[in-house]
C-alpha cells in the first residue's frame, strides 16, 4: 500500500461501477440499454475494419473510444497496481516498446510502455496502445528476443483490437463486467475494490485470439530485428511455474490467455518461416544486455510496502500494524489493502480518506455515499485520535451494515471499513471491531527494518551443471529449483564458463 490517490467513495451502483467512476467515463460508457438497443436495432450491426485482417467485425467502441478507455483504465493501473521505481529500467522496455510499435499495423497508434511495480507474472495490454509488463515477468525472461516476443504479442492483441472487441461483445450481450479475483459475485457488487476500466484486465481472450496474438508477436519481433523463436521459451517457463495471482489481485497470464494448442510448436514454426521468406535479416537474442538490466530488480513481494506475519499485517514505510482475522485472504495494493473473508461474504478495506480531520473525512463519507449513520463518536485508540461510525446502506442488490474508523495519521486520514451484508453484520461485529480497533504505530525495529530479495546477476567463474553451481551459493534445494525455472534452465544442464546467471539475495 502507498496510497497516492485519496477517496472516500466505495460502494457501486447497481451496474457495478462506482458512480463516481461512472461520471468520468467517456460518452460510449453512458449509453442507456435502450438506446444501445435502437442504436443495433437501427444499423443491425455497427461494423469497423480490423487493421489485421482487414475485415468487418462488430465493433461499439470506436478509435477515439479505445483510447479514452485507454487512458481511463491507465490512470487506474498505475494507481491500483504502482509503477516501478526505475526510469532506467521503464525507458529500457518503452524503447524496445516502441521499436516493435513501428512496425505494428497500426503505427500511428500512440503506444505507452510501463512497468508495474508487481510480483505477479503478467504482461497486458488495454485498448488505445496501453501496455504492461510487471516486474514478476522480467524476472523470468532471459534474453531481449524473449522479452519482445511477449511485448509483440500485447501489441497484437491491441492492434487486432481485441479487447474491444470483447468488450463490445460483452455490451451487446449486457454481460456485466465485475472484478473477480476479491469477492464471490453475491457479494463483490457492493464494494469498490476496482475501478471501472480495471474491468478490462479481467477479461479472458479467447484461444483464437490468443494464436492470433502469437502470430503477431512473431511478426512484429521479427521485423524489429529479433530472433522470434525465443517467444516460445517463456511459455515453456509458464508451463512449469503454473503462477498463481499475488497478494495485489492482479490476475496472472495465464488466467486471462488461454494455452493454445500446440503453441509452442506454432510459434517456433511461425518464426521459422518469416525468416525463410527473409534470408540474410539480421536478427538479435542480447542476452547479457537485457541480464544486465535486471541486476538489482525487485523480486517477489516487497515488505517495505506491507506485509503478514503471524496473523498480523504490518507496513514499515508508514509505520502502522493491524491484526488479520484467520483464514481471510489480503490484497495489498499501491492503493489499498483489502481483506475478504474467507466465505467471501464480507471485507475490510483500508486506504486513504479526503478530508483534512477524521471528522471532515467522516462527513465526506457519508455525503458522497448516502449512508444511514446508525452510530457515531470520537475517540483516541492506539494514540490515534479516531472517527467511528456504524452504517447501513441500501442497495437495489441489498442491504448493508458496516463499520468505518476514520484515522488520524500524521497529516492524513485513513479510512478503515469493514462490512458486510446486513442480515450477516452480527455474525461479523465482533471481527471488525478487533481488526479495525487493533490499527496502532508499528514501533518494532525487526518488523520495520525489512528488506525485498533482489535478483543478482553473476558470471560463472567455472563450468559445471547449473545444480553445483547453485549449490555453491549455499541455495537450498526448492530454491535451485525455482532459479532453474528463473534462468530457463534444467539443474543438469552444463553451464559454460562466463555464462552470467541469475540469482537471489537480499
Amino acid at each position: 500500500m502507498k496510497v497516492n490517490k485519496p477517496s472516500t467513495e466505495f460502494f457501486s451502483n447497481k451496474k457495478g461501477l462506482s458512480t463516481k467512476a461512472l461520471g468520468r467515463q467517456p460518452q460510449f460508457f453512458r449509453i442507456t440499454c435502450w438506446l444501445l438497443i435502437a442504436f443495433l436495432t437501427i444499423t443491425g450491426f455497427s461494423c469497423a475494419v480490423n487493421p489485421v485482417t482487414q475485415k468487418r467485425e462488430l465493433m461499439l467502441l470506436s478509435r477515439s473510444d479505445e483510447i479514452a478507455l485507454g487512458q481511463q483504465t491507465d490512470a487506474e493501473v498505475t494507481s491500483t497496481y504502482g509503477v516501478y521505481p526505475d526510469a532506467n529500467l521503464n525507458q529500457y522496455v518503452s524503447g524496445v516498446g516502441k521499436k516493435l510499435a513501428t512496425v505494428s499495423h497500426q503505427p500511428d497508434l500512440e503506444f505507452h510502455f510501463q512497468v508495474l511495480d508487481s510480483p505477479v507474472v503478467n504482461a497486458f495490454a488495454v485498448p488505445g496502445g496501453f501496455v504492461y509488463m510487471t516486474r514478476g515477468i522480467l524476472a523470468y525472461l532471459n534474453d531481449e528476443a524473449e522479452l519482445a516476443g511477449v511485448m509483440g504479442h500485447e501489441i497484437g492483441h491491441v492492434t487486432a483490437r481485441h479487447s474491444a472487441k470483447m468488450y463490445s461483445q460483452a455490451q451487446v450481450a449486457q454481460v456485466g463486467l465485475v472484478l473477480g479475483a476479491a469477492l464471490s459475485k453475491t457479494f463483490r457488487q457492493f464494494a469498490g475494490l476496482a475501478q471501472a476500466g480495471l474491468t478490462v484486465l479481467f477479461l479472458s481472450f479467447s484461444r483464437e485470439h490468443e494464436r492470433q496474438a502469437d502470430d503477431l508477436g512473431v511478426l512484429y519481433s521479427s521485423k524489429a530485428g529479433y530472433e522470434a523463436n525465443r517467444m516460445s521459451n517463456m511459455f515453456i517457463t509458464l508451463q512449469k511455474l503454473n503462477p498463481q495471482s499475488g497478494r495485489d489481485g492482479l490476475p496472472t497470464w495465464l488466467s486471462t490467455h488461454p494455452d493454445p494448442p500446440d503453441r509452442i510448436a506454432a510459434i517456433k514454426s511461425a518464426a521459422a518461416a518469416w525468416q525463410a521468406a527473409n534470408p540474410g535479416a539480421k536478427l538479435s537474442v542480447n542476452r547479457n544486455e537485457y541480464l544486465a538490466r535486471l541486476d538489482g530488480l525487485i523480486f517477489g513481494e516487497d515488505p517495505r510496502q506491507g506485509y503478514v506475519k503471524d496473523s498480523v499485517f504490518y507496513h514499515p514505510q508508514m509505520t502502522f500494524q493491524f491484526p488479520v482475522p484467520a483464514n481471510w485472504k489480503v490484497n495489498n495494493t499501491a492503493s489499498q489493502v483489502q481483506i475478504v473473508s474467507d466465505k467471501q461474504d464480507a471485507a475490510m478495506v483500508l486506504t486513504f480518506a479526503e478530508g483534512k480531520t477524521p471528522d471532515e473525512a467522516a462527513q465526506q463519507f457519508v455525503s458522497q455515499n448516502k449512508v444511514n449513520v446508525v452510530g457515531s463518536d470520537s475517540q483516541t485508540i492506539n494514540g490515534f485520535l479516531t472517527r467511528r461510525l456504524q452504517f447501513t446502506l441500501q442497495t437495489e442488490e441489498g442491504n448493508l451494515t458496516g463499520l468505518a474508523h476514520f484515522i488520524q495519521k500524521g497529516e492524513r486520514v485513513l479510512m478503515f471499513l469493514g462490512y458486510t451484508e446486513s442480515s450477516k453484520f452480527n455474525g461479523y461485529a465482533q471481527v471488525f471491531s478487533g481488526t479495525l480497533g487493533g490499527f496502532k504505530p508499528l514501533t518494532d525495529p525487526a518488523r520495520i527494518n525489512v528488506t525485498p530479495e533482489k535478483i543478482k546477476i553473476v558470471k560463472v567463474n567455472r563450468a559445471d551443471t547449473l545444480a553445483n553451481i547453485l549449490k555453491g551459493y549455499g541455495y537450498d534445494e526448492a530454491r535451485q529449483k525455482q532459479l532453474a525455472i528463473m534462468n530457463g534452465m534444467e539443474l543438469a544442464d552444463k553451464v559454460p564458463a562466463g555464462t552470467l546467471l541469475k540469482t537471489i539475495s537480499k
